[in-house]
């Protein structure tokens, strides 16, 4: 393991390391998100022009519009976003986070963890499973149906069992999770029935089915667990410890600590290695979308693959490569996480804590993401698993801005 004198220490570092994330709520988004209250709507990944997004996210955007009743169809939907009637926003720059093309709206349930030490909150919606769902695109009745049951059954039920079970300790959970052969990104089934466990007892019998059925539902959790830590971390003058990288589709977009929330971009990549679903080949795939890295950012998912052969299967990699993966990337690591361990490396050993731009523009390793691969097509929902690489770019030109500023 790397020397923790070589890890960065900053202040930003070390609020990353006090967060302890709560999963105290599940409420409407507008309840949380005024920029969603006002109307308006969010997306995965940087900012980007509703004419420029790929077919995924425009699909969902129009379905989750149109349940919304801010227009009669998505085809006007999708009009009055690209006039600009519609508020239009990334979920990052206004305190949550979105799997896959992010969509969110003011109805939406969303998961609402809380700081212990600093009361400060973030939000991500619930996930809705696999394959034919509306962060993938897919957009037909099956689609409005589940998500109009989330909003009307899910939600409410999952914040009466909140109430009543909780708050859950989401570090905790992780922790566990991963001693389960969980790497919390694209294996979540142990946080899953962890978490199923935990607030079963208050849940009706169609609830906690569809919770212990849907083995992403746990990826959502860690989603805003690790979103509410980075932003605990944000705004130290002159750290360069990463506190976001989100994908739209077509670029991926990364903030630095010292920086705020200023967004440094570049292209988005297609997936690779890429694990297919039987049927489909490379030209099918999307490019890289969403704000599920933010797994990685915190130090979990692809940077903690050698707790989970089953999440290097999934995305395509050789297990027998997975504690050599995990063992390279500590070189751009910020720090040992005081309480997450990695199983399967021949000892209890930390697991990465945040990710350092310096280290990754030094070393010219870019934090891999593990993923889910949408079709480039609207309609068709999702296509397999992979891995996806950031552009080393953006990270370049954050440092040099870092620089350019100087010290604090």
């Amino acid at each position: 393991m790397m020397s923790a004198s070589l890890y960065t220490v900053d202040g930003a570092v070390e609020s990353l390391a006090r967060a302890r994330p709560l999963l105290v709520d599940v409420v409407p988004a507008r309840d949380v998100v005024p920029h969603l209250a006002a109307g308006g709507v969010t997306h995965g990944g940087p900012p980007i022009d509703p004419a420029a997004m790929c077919a995924p996210m425009r699909a969902a955007l129009g379905v989750a519009l149109t349940i919304e009743g801010l227009a009669p169809d998505p085809a006007t939907a999708l009009a009055a976003l690209e006039a600009g009637a519609i508020p239009l926003t990334p979920n990052h720059d206004v305190g949550g986070v979105g799997p896959m093309s992010g969509v969110v709206t003011g109805s939406m349930p969303v998961l609402v963890a809380r700081d212990e030490a600093t009361g400060r909150t973030a939000w991500c919606p619930l996930n809705e499973g696999s394959g034919r769902v509306l962060r993938y695109g897919a957009d037909d009745q099956e689609v409005v149906d589940r998500l109009v049951w989330m909003r009307d059954v899910l939600g409410p039920s999952l914040a009466r069992a909140l109430a009543a079970e909780g708050p859950i300790d989401l570090v905790a959970l992780q922790r566990a999770a991963m001693a389960l052969g969980d790497e919390c990104h694209h294996r979540t089934e142990a946080g899953t029935r962890l978490v199923h466990d935990r607030l079963a007892p208050a849940l009706p019998p169609d609830v906690a089915s569809f919770v212990l059925g849907n083995g992403q539902f746990s990826l959502n959790l860690a989603m805003v667990s690790a979103k509410l830590a980075l932003l605990c971390a944000g705004d130290v003058p002159g750290s360069s410890l990463v506190t976001v990288v989100a994908r739209n589709g077509v670029e991926v977009g990364v903030k630095l600590a010292g920086l705020g929330d200023r967004w440094f971009t570049g292209p988005a990549a297609l997936p690779d290695p890429a694990n297919l679903h039987a049927g489909y080949v490379p030209a099918d795939m999307c490019r890289d979308l969403g704000d599920s890295a933010i797994v990685e950012v915190y130090g979990l998912g692809a940077l903690a693959v050698a707790a989970s052969p089953d999440a290097a299967t999934s995305v395509g990699l050789d297990p027998d490569d997975a504690v050599a993966i995990t063992d390279r990337l500590r070189a751009i690591g910020a720090a040992a996480h005081p309480s997450i361990t990695v199983p399967g490396l021949g000892g209890p050993r930390p697991a990465i804590l945040g990710v350092d731009a310096r280290r990754v523009v030094a070393t010219g390793i870019v934090p891999p993401i593990h993923t889910g691969i949408a079709h480039r097509e609207a309609g068709v929902g999702q296509i397999g698993g992979g891995v996806t690489l950031p552009p080393l770019e953006a990270f370049v030109a954050a440092v040099a801005e870092l620089d350019r500023r100087g010290a604090p």
